[in-house]
């Protein structure tokens, strides 16, 4: 496993680049829309149809890329018959949502709803090309070739996203919208360039029925599960616009995207390196208990400090993005912290549960979520609609922790690992997070304009949670360098130290 581990640490700093970089040019791009070209109902009405995206993502894909790491195993005419079902599934979403897209657009009262939906379709036929490169490199845990071909996209998306935006905002009103389809679509074509380039490859014309058999049972699984996830999470967007207003949905949106979607894309750098390490430990259940326990901690002790800044510097970093939001979305994303905290512990437990074989498992939480979030979301906006948004951010902080309750169930029970063991793996990283968290509050109180606050804040959460993760968890720069290189740093007990210890 030493060569395995040496891909695992530099995937996780590869992938953490493109996912860093990636997440701060949207931000930087979004925020610049704003301020410049878009008002709050011009992101509201695109994050509407944004939220139908996923939903033709699932249909689009049925999984098969998953199925591709998981069972290709490199050969041809497999691989290529899970292509042609993603080809197929494509552009049958495409006819469908060119059909139904007005109708859609209609019944939102913005008929460009419909068009965006239609130019979202369109980018699911396109991405056909590079998937099969795509799911290779994962299975081979080349990371460092997927993030430069990712840094490349994310340049591509973030240009084309200001151009059509300026282009729109002088001259050509409705285009501005579309900044948030063709930034999207330009990635994908440079993505297909660059992995075609990277790794080519070309499919046979041919069509194997048990590889598409078992694939199409597997990837419906993953494919269903994604499919519930972006459901429930992307039903408070169309709660907050039915009950209230598309300037609301923005102003949710901000607040949502400052918390979860940072939590999201900060997990998602150790969820993507863990579904193929998972895959290719399926068989071999204590080395598979031994990583989820490392990937778990790796991914709090990436998160913990970013949730107290979150948390404690809210207004000031709300004030600073967009100071028109006002106290109600500094209030919405404190409460969706206490979701972020559990957030980064949940990403890690369906890409472990799908990797070893176990996709039904994470479908179950994924269904239990999709019911009783949405349903949470609906009774508070039912409840308390004087509160605004805020009572939807409210039903995340209740009804969340039920779901994440089953999934770390789950997930225990398939690895073997018992909850004392895990909860004793992330007791350390807790009291470390709690000290910085204090050191925090204690700064924020600090006179000044808030761009001071927050960089004063953001130096002592570092600082003390530096300290006594020195302290606490014997974890250092040294041994977090180790561990990206592969190489765990030796403790005093003889065993391993840095980021994949398992606290005993």
């Amino acid at each position: 496993m030493g060569n395995d581990d040496r891909k695992l640490g530099r995937g996780i700093a590869w992938v953490g680049i493109a996912s860093g970089l990636s997440g701060i040019l949207d931000l930087v791009t979004t925020v610049t829309c704003l301020w410049l070209w878009l008002s709050p109902a011009d992101l509201g009405v695109a994050t509407l149809a944004g939220a139908l995206l996923p939903v033709l993502e699932r249909f689009a894909g049925l999984g098969m890329s998953a199925a591709m790491v998981r069972q290709g195993d490199g050969d041809r005419r497999a691989l290529s018959t899970m292509l042609w079902i993603g080809v197929a599934a494509s552009c049958a979403v495409l006819a469908v949502v060119a059909v139904l897209g007005p109708r859609i657009g209609a019944v939102f009262g913005e008929p460009i709803i419909g068009s965006l939906l239609i130019g979202y379709g369109a980018k699911q036929v396109v991405q056909n090309i590079h998937v099969v490169p795509e799911a290779l490199l994962r299975r081979d845990l080349a990371f460092g070739t997927l993030t430069r071909v990712r840094i490349a996209a994310s340049f591509s998306d973030a240009i084309t996203k200001l151009v059509v935006a300026y282009l729109g905002a002088h001259g050509h009103p409705d285009l501005k919208i579309w900044c948030f389809v063709l930034g999207p679509l330009a990635g994908g074509i440079a993505t297909s360039i660059g992995l075609q380039l990277a790794r080519p490859w070309r499919p046979v014309l041919g069509f194997d029925r048990a590889a598409a058999t078992g694939a199409l049972r597997y990837g419906t699984q993953v494919a269903g599960g994604e499919l519930l996830y972006f459901i429930y999470t992307n039903a408070d967007y169309l709660v907050v616009g039915a009950v209230w207003d598309k300037a609301a949905v923005g102003a949710y949106r901000l607040a949502y995207e400052l918390v979860l979607d940072v939590v999201r894309l900060i997990s998602l750098v150790t969820a993507e390196v863990a579904f193929p390490a998972f895959v290719r430990l399926a068989t071999e259940r204590r080395r598979a208990a031994e990583l989820l326990i490392r990937f778990t901690r790796q991914n709090a002790i990436a998160l913990v400090p970013v949730v107290v800044f979150l948390a404690v510097e809210a207004g000031d970093l709300l004030a600073v993005l967009y100071p028109p939001l006002g106290p109600a979305a500094t209030t919405a994303a404190r409460i969706l912290c206490v979701v972020g905290g559990l957030r980064m512990l949940s990403f890690v437990l369906p890409a472990m549960l799908a990797g070893m074989g176990h996709a039904g498992d994470a479908l179950l939480y994924q269904l239990l979520a999709a019911v009783l979030l949405p349903a949470a979301f609906a009774a508070a906006a039912a409840i308390a609609p004087g509160l605004g948004y805020v009572a939807v951010a409210w039903a995340w902080a209740a009804a969340y922790p039920i779901a994440f309750a089953v999934l770390v169930g789950r997930a225990l029970a398939r690895s073997r690992v018992s909850p004392a063991r895990y909860l004793r793996s992330l007791a350390g990283i807790a009291v470390c997070g709690a000290g910085a968290a204090v050191a925090a509050i204690a700064a924020s109180a600090l006179p000044g304009p808030p761009v001071v606050r927050l960089l004063a804040v953001a130096v002592v959460i570092v600082a003390v949670y530096a300290a006594l993760l020195a302290w606490i968890e014997r974890i250092t720069p040294r041994s977090i360098l180790r561990t990206v290189r592969g190489m765990p740093e030796p403790d005093a007990a003889g065993g391993s130290g840095g980021l994949a210890a398992e606290r005993r």
